[in-house]
């Protein structure tokens, strides 16, 4: 576990090592997961996976409390280092997403955007995150889905026993998801999945193009969505500790 958070502190300072301590800006999968969440004031709120730290200072703003971890050293210093420049008050942690250092049933919601993907045992993370909610607590979820013309990526990948680059750089981790599996996951953990949403869709890939080169973000009409929501490359959920 040590050689492979080493890669990761080298590929955080890679990919956000160079930017500013005032720079802080959302993703698209932040905003899918804000639109499933529930209200964040007085919430105690947990992010699990939280470089580069964006994220966790937007939340700092609407919830009451704001504990935000991650694997990698150097994930923690690049988000301590934007807190401090934002001003936000978060309570930064070094943690193993499958071995989360908290209590039973301390956190009213949990975030956790495109990380379990990246994680050697998801159900394990799961089972965590399960156990750190408090009852009715709402869990709210993104990562990857390869159910869509990304599926040609991998194939290649495979073929040449070369890691997969998604578009961002080739991770030490990198799960080959299908958004029913990790419905499935997060039911055996104990949750229940009330809402899935997907963004992002591909239909078409070219090898030795950009996998953004062909896709649909998003479909304004609720039928087109639901019809083409197996495409999507990100999906989103929203789930509950029941």
């Amino acid at each position: 576990m040590k050689d492979v958070q080493k890669e990761y502190d080298a590929w955080h300072q890679k990919v956000h090592g160079s930017e500013a301590a005032t720079e802080v800006s959302l993703c698209q999968w932040h905003e899918d997961a804000l639109t499933l969440a529930p209200p964040l004031q007085d919430a105690s709120v947990l992010e699990v996976g939280c470089v580069p730290g964006d994220f966790a200072i937007h939340l700092s703003s609407k919830a009451r409390t704001v504990t935000a971890v991650d694997f990698s050293t150097t994930a923690i210093e690049i988000a301590r280092r934007k807190s401090i420049g934002s001003g936000a008050q978060i309570e930064f942690a070094l943690a193993d997403a499958q071995r989360l250092p908290f209590s039973d049933e301390c956190f009213d919601i949990v975030f956790s955007c495109e990380c379990l993907e990246h994680l050697p045992d998801p159900q394990r993370a799961l089972i965590e995150m399960h156990r750190v909610l408090k009852p009715g607590g709402t869990l709210v979820l993104t990562t990857e889905n390869y159910s869509n013309a990304m599926v040609i990526y991998w194939l290649i990948a495979w073929m040449r026993r070369q890691p997969l680059n998604t578009g961002s750089g080739v991770q030490p981790i990198e799960q080959f998801f299908l958004y029913w599996k990790v419905k499935r996951m997060m039911q055996r953990a104990g949750l229940k999945v009330l809402k899935m949403t997907g963004a992002h869709h591909i239909f078409l890939a070219v090898p030795g193009c950009h996998p953004h080169l062909f896709v649909k973000n998003r479909f304004q009409s609720r039928m087109l969505a639901r019809i083409f929501r197996p495409f999507a490359r990100h999906f989103s959920f929203k789930a509950v500790k029941t």
